[in-house]
């Protein structure tokens, strides 16, 4: 596996990782961290902390026989979180959530909250959990999504551009979820709404497939 090594990184990326924590804080207290506490039960075994970035699922990863491995693309939140910890809770790993380093089904549980807005591809980012998900294991979403409300729809659609641009890559208009059940089989979902915007969150279950599996990179 490979080690969390240092590399130059931009000026934005830098500021949003300071900014990150203190304007999050009080949606994350208030409204986030509860919905993450209702959603990570029944995690086991080795635990894919999938876009880790300053360590805000830390407080919902204490469990016993587990092992968790953080993976995040950057280094300055990569920083914050080794402030908060993670590198005490598990192996930190910088990486991409569309070319996961790590071999085929070596995970039982896989995390991602709020994270695939931000990712280039979420449909290979989720194939690509499922390649690394053992059959049987199970797949932890929350994120926010393109809503069926017309009116709200374009708002999202219409604010996208910008927002991205601003806040790490982040779209609005995703709709993570129809992927997400088309690849995984749904245990159980429910949808919970933010000024308008849903944010559905669900455990998935990785079901035996036939189908061709992408190729695994090499693990060092």
């Amino acid at each position: 596996m490979k080690n969390v090594y240092n590399s130059p990184s931009s000026l934005w990326e830098r500021i949003f990782a300071a900014v990150y924590d203190p304007l999050l804080r009080s949606v994350e207290n208030q409204r986030i961290a509860p919905l993450r506490k209702a959603l990570l039960q029944g995690l086991k075994g080795n635990i894919l902390d999938l876009g880790s970035g300053t360590g805000a699922n830390l407080p919902f990863l204490s469990l016993p026989e587990t092992r968790t491995v953080f993976l995040e693309i950057s280094w300055p939140m990569i920083q914050r979180g080794i402030a908060k910890g993670m590198g005490r809770a598990g192996s930190i790993v910088r990486g991409s959530g569309t070319t996961l380093p790590f071999a085929d089904h070596s995970f039982d549980s896989c995390i991602s909250a709020l994270v695939l807005c931000s990712v280039p591809d979420p449909d290979v980012a989720l194939r690509e959990i499922r390649r690394v998900l053992r059959p049987g294991g199970t797949f932890f979403m929350m994120e926010h999504v393109l809503s069926h409300r017309p009116p709200v729809a374009t708002l999202q659609k219409m604010a996208t551009p910008v927002w991205k641009r601003v806040a790490g890559g982040c779209h609005l208009d995703r709709e993570t979820d129809k992927i997400a059940s088309q690849i995984f089989e749904k245990k159980e979902e429910w949808t919970e709404t933010f000024s308008g915007i849903p944010f559905r969150l669900g455990r998935y279950l990785n079901r035996p497939t036939d189908s061709p599996r992408l190729p695994s990179p090499s693990v060092s």
